[in-house]
């Protein structure tokens, strides 16, 4: 895609995100930010009469693993010891992050939407933007998932390959919903994907998790080539069982940390975008990250470590999308096997 077409791809997301006139939208970025993107945002946002400025960050594109590297890569240290830079996000009326190692779980999100500015994280390739560009219809979806989900009070997961968990949602359960873009003061979303999580009672999570052949590993980047058998009690994993090569990394991963908080559940929830490719992972590698994999349509996605709303902060997260699951929520599926069956949440 060339310069032209990507900055007509970032005006038509930024329109979406209702950028107008007068606003001050800042791109963060790093050294290691998708070649053009910060240029053809710049040039998006002036077509549309806001300004715009660039503020780089320290850091690298770097493996989801332990680090102790130089602290001062480290962008909430920036944030601390950089006044200006703080002062620059308090102002933005939206920030665009470009970085290549994303700001969802540092302290520019977080002074970013506690000012009220929108913030959306782009990654991905253009050729992938542009296949799962945002609809309306997605939107609804999404927006129709997060209602029931503040009407339940119990989900249930199961599948022929052994899964049966079963977790329990309070009056005030964190709900997420990601449909790719942000218009809302105060609200992060991610360009591009399409599903509604949420972040259940802790200690309801129990049951059985049974990985099969397909499902994904994120950030490992893997699909599942044998089953691994996961025991889940009270929101913690007690046991993991398996003889493949990704069971001995899966366990490797959180062994690597030398953290008890990495063994705890996280968010819960599926994917509705019927333009995210289950397959995607298998041609674009460690080059992606990760959004088909996360918002395939009927996939049962959960994940492990940090929560915020518990104040866990561990930095090893698991995102682990899941073929062939049925969901149920109160007893009623909304999912079987694999396939969405809600009329709500249906492509119509």
């Amino acid at each position: 895609m060339n310069f032209t077409e990507l900055t007509k791809l970032f005006r038509d997301e930024l329109v979406l995100c209702r950028v107008h006139e007068g606003e001050f939208v800042v791109v963060a970025s790093q050294a290691e930010s998708r070649v053009g993107y910060v240029d053809a945002f710049l040039a998006a946002i002036e077509s549309l009469g806001a300004h715009g400025v660039n503020l780089q960050f320290p850091g690298i594109r770097h493996a989801h693993l332990p680090y102790s590297g130089r602290q001062t890569r480290d962008v909430d240290i920036f944030i601390d010891s950089v006044p200006q830079a703080m002062e620059t996000l308090k102002k933005a009326n939206m920030v665009v992050d470009v970085t290549a190692e994303g700001l969802v779980h540092t302290k520019a999100r977080a002074v970013t939407l506690n000012n009220g500015a929108r913030m959306l994280m782009v990654w991905e390739k253009p050729e992938i933007l542009e296949r799962m560009f945002p609809r309306e219809s997605l939107r609804k979806r999404v927006e129709n998932s997060i209602d029931m989900l503040r009407q339940t009070e119990t989900m249930r997961v199961t599948s022929n390959a052994g899964t049966d968990i079963s977790v329990r949602l309070a009056s005030n359960t964190p709900i997420i919903g990601q449909y790719g873009y942000t218009d809302q003061p105060g609200r992060w979303d991610h360009f591009a994907g399409g599903f509604a999580a949420f972040y259940p009672i802790e200690e309801s999570v129990n049951g059985r998790i049974v990985l099969d052949t397909g499902d994904i590993l994120l950030p490992l980047n893997r699909y599942v080539t044998s089953p691994i058998d996961i025991t889940i009690k009270n929101g913690f994993i007690t046991d993991i069982k398996g003889e493949g090569l990704e069971t001995e990394l899966f366990k490797q991963y959180f062994e690597s940390w030398n953290d008890k908080e990495v063994y705890y559940t996280s968010h819960f929830g599926w994917g509705l975008d019927e333009t995210a490719l289950w397959e995607a992972l298998s041609f674009y590698g460690n080059e992606t990250y990760g959004m088909d994999a996360r918002a395939f349509s009927g996939n049962f996605m959960w994940s492990t470590g940090p929560n915020a709303h518990v104040k866990r902060y561990t930095k090893c997260h698991y995102d682990i999308p899941m073929r062939n699951c049925t969901i149920a929520l109160d007893g009623k599926e909304i999912i079987k096997e694999g396939t969405v069956i809600e009329p709500s949440l249906k492509l119509v």
